[in-house]
Parts: C-alpha cells; sequence; structure tokens
C-alpha cells in the first residue's frame, strides 16, 4: 500500500545537499559545549491550530535527534508571548491595543484557555521525546540582562535600526503601555525612545490619561513591548549570550517564515549592527510550513476574522477539536511524521499542504474527517 510519505518526492533542496542528518546543522557549533539549549516561540493567542502543533512537535523531534547525534543533553525553551495583541481600539483616528496578558490581569481573559492547550502539547512532547523544556513568560524575557543590554544598543543606535526594524515608516517600535489603562499605541506616532546612561527612556501619550513615561532600566525593571523585529534581534543577542551562560549550543527553532527574507534582511543586519560575531550567533533551524491549497502558510487568524478555508475540517485549526475527536493518538501520527523530518534533511527543509496531512490522518484514523460544507 502507498502512503503520503512514500508517494511524495523529497527532493534536496540547497542545505540538503551539504548535510547527511540534520544534525550536521549543529555540529560545530556543538563541540566542545556541554548542552544544547533549542528555543522556539508562540503568541498566545488561543489554543494551538495545526501548524503550531506541528512546529511544536517537529521542535522537540529535532531536539531529541540532535541530542542522540551530538550526545548531549538537550532543553526546550518555549517563550510564551502573552504580549500579543488582545483587544484593538480606535482612538482619534489612531490604533491602540491591550495584550493578553493585561486583559488576563484585568480578569477580562482566563489565562487557562490561552495557556493549557500549549501545556498539554509540551507535556507531551517532553514524555514523547524524554527533552525537558523550560516555558519563558514575556514578562521574564523582556527583563534579561540580555535582552535588556539588546534594546538599549538599539535605543543608542536607531538611525541604523530603524532600516531593518522598520522600513517602511522608519518608527523602531518599542511600545511602553499607558500605566493607567494599559493602553498601547500601535502605530508608535507619539513614541520617543531616549537612550539613558543605564536605561531606556520611553515617552508616549495615551489618548485618555495624556503623557507617560516609562524608564527600563538594563538592570531590570519595567516593561515595554517589543515588536517582532525588535523582539527578534533581541532573540538572536539573547542567545549568542547564553552561548557562554549556559556552555550551550544556542539554537533557535522556528517555522521556515522566519527563514529566507526575514533571516537575511532583519536578523542578521541586526546582529551585525550589533557587533555580534557570526560563530556567536545562534544556529537557526527551520520547521516546514503547513500550508493551504494555494501553497499560503495555513492562518487562523485568516480562518477566525475572514471565514477562509470553510472547507478544511476545524481540527485544522484548533489542537482541542483535533483531541477531542481522534485523542492523543493522533500526535502519535504526528510524531511519528515529523521524527522523519527531524533527521532527513529532504523532508526538513520543505512545506507540506493540508492535503498531505489529510491523507496522513485517513491512513492511520479509522474515520477521516469530513469537510464541512463550503
Amino acid at each position: 500500500m502507498t502512503t503520503p510519505s512514500t508517494t511524495l518526492i523529497f527532493a534536496p533542496v540547497g542545505i540538503a545537499h551539504l548535510t547527511n542528518r540534520n544534525s550536521d546543522l549543529l555540529r560545530a557549533a556543538a563541540a566542545s559545549r556541554s548542552t544544547l539549549r533549542v528555543t522556539t516561540a508562540a503568541q498566545l493567542n488561543g489554543v494551538p491550530h495545526f501548524g503550531t502543533t506541528v512546529t511544536i512537535l517537529t521542535v522537540f523531534a529535532f531536539a531529541a535527534h540532535a541530542a542522540d547525534d551530538l550526545g548531549l543533553p538537550a532543553t526546550v525553551v518555549f517563550d510564551a508571548l502573552e504580549n500579543a495583541p488582545a483587544e484593538h481600539l480606535e482612538r482619534g483616528g489612531e490604533q491602540y491595543t491591550r495584550t493578553v496578558g493585561d486583559l488576563i490581569d484585568a480578569g477580562r481573559l482566563n489565562e487557562a484557555t490561552r495557556t493549557d492547550g500549549f501545556r498539554r502539547l509540551l507535556d507531551w512532547a517532553r514524555d514523547r521525546s524524554g527533552v525537558p523544556y523550560e516555558v519563558r513568560p514575556y514578562t521574564v524575557y523582556q527583563n534579561l540582562r540580555p535582552v535588556r543590554e539588546c534594546l538599549h544598543h538599539i535605543a543608542r543606535q536607531l538611525d541604523a535600526f530603524a532600516p531593518i526594524c522598520a522600513p517602511t515608516d522608519g518608527v523602531v517600535k518599542v511600545r511602553p503601555r499607558c500605566p493607567a489603562c494599559r493602553l498601547m499605541e500601535k502605530a508608535g506616532k507619539h513614541l520617543r525612545i531616549t537612550a539613558l546612561p543605564d536605561a531606556v527612556q520611553l515617552d508616549s501619550i495615551c489618548p485618555d490619561h495624556g503623557p507617560y513615561t516609562e524608564h527600563v532600566p538594563v538592570d531590570g525593571g519595567g516593561w515595554y513591548d517589543a515588536n517582532t523585529p525588535v523582539r527578534s534581534i533581541q532573540k538572536g543577542y539573547l542567545l549568542a549570550a547564553e552561548r557562554e551562560l549556559y556552555d550551550a549550543c544556542s539554537v533557535s527553532a522556528d517555522g521556515a517564515d522566519w527563514g529566507g527574507a526575514w533571516h537575511s534582511q532583519v536578523l542578521a543586519p541586526g546582529l551585525a549592527t550589533l557587533g555580534v560575531p557570526p560563530h556567536d550567533w545562534p544556529v537557526s533551524v527551520f520547521t516546514p510550513l503547513v500550508v493551504d491549497r494555494t501553497g499560503g502558510k495555513l492562518s487562523k487568524s485568516l480562518y477566525v476574522a475572514k471565514g477562509a478555508y470553510a472547507d478544511l475540517p476545524e481540527l485544522f485549526l484548533n489542537l482541542d477539536v483535533l483531541l477531542a475527536e481522534h485523542g492523543d493518538h493522533v500526535l502519535d501520527i504526528l510524531w511519528a511524521e515529523v521524527s522523519r523530518w527531524a533527521s532527513d534533511p529532504r523532508r526538513l527543509h520543505r512545506s507540506y499542504t493540508v492535503d498531505y496531512f489529510t491523507a496522513l490522518l485517513n491512513e492511520h484514523l479509522a474515520t477521516r474527517p469530513a469537510p464541512r460544507a463550503a
């Protein structure tokens, strides 16, 4: 009987010609190190969808593969980004936001609904792979000294970082929030960033409470929201520092949409501008994208906000639905698949369609999820 894995062509793309196994990507950086730290991240904007589920399982499978091949213990670090936007408001023609963490603190969101799905998935992957994990909330992440040092460097070189972090409008978005109501101005029209000797000063204006200032000392204290490009550069800087802090081979593992142009136009020039030597950069590993039938990334936000993918079963957009219909057995099926990706470069460096996964699940499950009517 043919299967999706035997009928699909796995053509070796560029990097697959240079590597026999995916652990080869880490081999030089892991030499003389005592541990592997594999870091990934997700916004806490709801129950994990299928793409996030596949990415997290792939990260653990890759960490287990690398640990076995290189003879080093591994840990997965999961950056839980509760600074994801959860509320959007318009005031005077300007857009303002509050984060998931803000609404949890205000009692307007249930923390369990934002974290339980991730915890269940992380626990399952830990137990199956034997690789332990740490959860690092954004509140902790943004307060780490290397992250604050990076922020201070960026604040001192705004003209150099503006074309990297904000090529459209030139506004490097490191947002403070109003101390009275926690509104943040999304576009940063009123944002002023000032590098002080041992801190960064952030000035903005709340439409309801007027001007305010947030001090962000390098040594810790205060809070700020770094948007995605700033946070990406900070993460690279942090993982470079963790090489020495933990005597680790630092690995950044994310979906393939963070490779390509993002890596070459944001992360690499950001680290170069910070003066981080290339041999200290973390190893970047990109997990396969789950794509829709048009070749675009499967997007939960498009499904929820715009009604896209009406012909797809909801299990592709919601881990709770997937597990309710098929139990943890479906994770066993996915684990067997991503474990092949973890070792084989031809399988890791490519994308997979929802139809591929439909065929995979259909092969192993008694009942195939029935497509919903459009």
